[in-house]
């Protein structure tokens, strides 16, 4: 079994650009954790052995009204 496990940094700035430059000096100097926030784990459940396919509008009707 697979998990994903994805971890949650807050950092405090006023752009997106700011952010990032700020956590990467962060990453330089090994003080991450001091951001960090949470960790979220994930199992891997049925339906996420394969990515996602997008679906029409139409299908999604058709589907919708024929009851498939």
């Amino acid at each position: 079994m697979e998990y994903r496990i994805i971890r949650v940094y807050r950092v405090a700035a006023g752009s997106q650009a700011e952010a990032t430059d700020r956590f990467m000096e962060a990453l330089e100097m090994r003080v991450e954790r001091d951001y960090h926030v949470r960790d979220i784990v994930k199992g891997e459940s049925v339906g996420d052995s394969r990515p996602a396919v997008p679906v029409s509008w139409w299908v999604l009707v058709k589907r919708q009204l024929l009851g498939r």
